[in-house]
């Protein structure tokens, strides 16, 4: 802990906005890039926000019309032959429901374990009556939303950074010619100076 708290005072001694004379106009500019790039991180806490709850507000909707009603099997649940015998299980098997709507439906549904036709089980229709998966879970909205929002947060941190590790590399460009400079006067200093 202690490391990261001095981590942290590091930085903001290095890159804060103060009056010391020795420091260059570049390492004044690269603050103050900083300082912008951490409030557009900042800003796209918005953009983050509305968005999970965009998704959030879709999945929810998407699992608004989803039912649950008693399907009959028309047919046994497939069995695998193998070399020691024989194995019944799940699948993908004929089945009829009848909707909410009082429509009456058939077609594939998943079986979990081995029946024979006429069982009954229970299944999850979408609006159209059409086999679905149960709606998701209130544990499931959030983690779609969590995950929505660190992505667009990491996003916007990720261009933000990289635009200014571009712009502190044009910086360090600037520091390295004025560095040539000084270095260029001093030596002529030093080469006409009179013994």
């Amino acid at each position: 802990m202690r490391l990261v708290i001095d981590g942290v005072t590091r930085l903001v001694r290095r890159y804060r906005l103060d009056g010391n004379p020795l420091r260059r106009r570049t390492d004044r500019w690269e603050s103050a890039g900083l300082a912008v790039a951490m409030l557009l991180i900042l800003l796209a806490l918005w953009p983050a926000t509305a968005a999970a709850r965009q998704a959030y507000e879709g999945a929810q909707a998407a699992g608004a019309d989803r039912r649950q009603v008693r399907a009959t099997l028309l047919a046994d649940t497939p069995v695998t032959a193998l070399s020691f015998g024989e194995v019944g299980g799940g699948g993908m098997v004929a089945a009829g429901w009848t909707a909410p709507s009082g429509r009456r439906h058939t077609g594939k549904v998943s079986v979990l374990s081995p029946a024979k036709a006429g069982s009954q089980l229970t299944i999850w229709i979408d609006g159209a009556g059409r086999p679905a998966p149960p709606p998701p879970s209130e544990a499931e909205l959030r983690i779609t939303a969590a995950a929505t929002a660190l992505m667009i947060l990491g996003v916007a941190a990720c261009l933000v950074l990289c635009t200014f590790a571009i712009f502190r590399h044009a910086l360090d460009r600037v520091r390295l010619r004025e560095w040539a400079v000084a270095w260029s006067l001093a030596d002529d200093h030093w080469r006409h100076r009179p013994s």
